[in-house]
C-alpha cells in the first residue's frame, strides 16, 4: 500500500498586507490553471498558549477582503478559508506538510535585517515540505501564457527538483520555459580550472557546459514535449544572472538547502537574494 502523502490545495497566507493580497490574487490565478482549490490562511500573531478570546474580527476581515479579491465577482474557483494559532513560520511549515504549494507576499524586511532579525518568510521558504511562492508584485497578478517560466540549473539534486516544479508550471500555464546554467572561472569543475587556464580559450569547457545541460533536461522534455525550452548557458554568479533573468520572466524557480539566515548570508544564499530582490515572483523548492 502507497504511503505517499496527499497533496491539495494552494495555500496563500494572509496577513492584511497589501503584499499578502496582491500574492493571494497571483495564486488565484495559479489555483485556476492547476484546478486546485485555494486555501486562504491567517496565522494568527501570538502563541497559542498567550490566550486572545473568542473569535478573531481581525482575522476575519482580512480573509474577507482576500476572498473577495481572489474571486473578483467570479464563481469559477473553491475557495477554502481558515484561522490558525501561531506563530506564524511554524504554522504555515505545518500546513505545508498536505499542502500542493504555499504563497507568501513579499518579506517585510531587508535582506540584511532578515539575516540579523529573521524573518517569516525566508524560514517558511527554507522550512516548508513544499514549493514555496514568495510574490514579487512587478510584473502583475496573473499567469501569462507569453512571459516565461525560468528556472536555475546546477545538478543538484534540489535544482532536479526545481526544475520538475518549473516543467510542471510552465505546461499548467501554457508558457515558454528557459533553463539557466551558470559557469565562472573560479566556481567551474576542478578539472577545468588552473591558474594556466585563466587567459585561455574557454570553448571546450562551454561545449561541454552545454552537452551537460542538454542532457539534463533532456527526459523532462520527453515528459513535456508541449512545453518550448530555451536553454541558456551564462557566464557569471548565479544571483546575478538569475536576478537579472527575473526582469522579464513571470516566475523564477530555484531550489533552496535550507540554511539558516545567518549561515546563508556568509554563503551567499542565490534562493534569499531572489526573495529580496527578483522582479517576479519566486519559486523555492525543498526536499519535503
Amino acid at each position: 500500500m502507497s504511503t505517499a502523502r496527499i497533496r491539495r490545495g494552494i495555500v496563500a497566507g494572509i496577513d492584511g498586507s497589501d503584499g499578502a493580497l496582491e500574492a493571494a490574487a497571483w495564486a488565484a490565478s495559479a489555483a485556476r490553471r492547476f484546478e486546485e482549490p485555494l486555501r486562504l490562511v491567517h496565522v494568527l500573531p501570538k502563541h497559542p498558549n498567550s490566550g486572545s478570546g473568542d473569535g478573531h474580527p481581525e482575522g476575519d476581515e482580512f480573509l474577507d477582503a482576500a476572498e473577495r479579491i481572489v474571486l473578483n465577482g467570479q464563481h469559477d474557483l473553491e475557495v477554502e478559508r481558515s484561522t490558525h494559532p501561531g506563530p506564524p513560520a511554524h504554522a504555515l511549515v505545518e500546513l505545508s506538510k498536505t499542502a500542493r504549494m504555499l504563497v507568501l507576499g513579499p518579506a517585510a524586511t531587508s535582506e540584511m535585517k532578515s539575516v540579523v532579525a529573521g524573518s517569516d518568510v525566508v524560514r517558511v521558504s527554507n522550512r516548508a515540505e513544499c514549493p514555496v511562492v514568495v510574490w514579487r508584485g512587478i510584473q502583475g497578478h496573473e499567469v501569462s501564457e507569453t512571459r516565461p517560466v525560468v528556472v536555475g540549473v546546477d545538478g543538484s539534486e534540489l535544482s532536479d527538483m526545481a526544475v520538475a516544479h518549473a516543467f510542471e508550471f510552465a505546461a499548467f500555464f501554457g508558457a515558454p520555459l528557459v533553463a539557466v546554467h551558470t559557469w565562472a572561472e573560479h566556481s567551474t569543475l576542478g578539472a577545468w580550472y588552473s591558474e594556466e587556464r585563466r587567459f585561455t580559450d574557454w570553448s571546450d569547457l562551454v561545449q561541454h557546459e552545454e552537452a551537460w545541460l542538454a542532457e539534463s533536461l533532456a527526459g523532462w522534455r520527453e515528459k513535456y514535449p508541449d512545453v518550448e525550452v530555451t536553454r541558456c548557458l551564462e557566464r557569471g554568479g548565479p544571483m546575478k544572472v538569475l536576478l537579472e533573468y527575473s526582469f522579464g520572466a513571470q516566475l523564477i524557480a530555484v531550489g533552496s538547502h535550507g540554511r539558516n539566515p545567518f549561515t546563508a548570508s556568509i554563503v551567499g544564499s542565490t534562493s534569499q537574494s531572489l526573495i529580496h530582490h527578483a522582479r517576479c515572483p519566486v519559486l523555492i523548492c525543498r526536499k519535503g
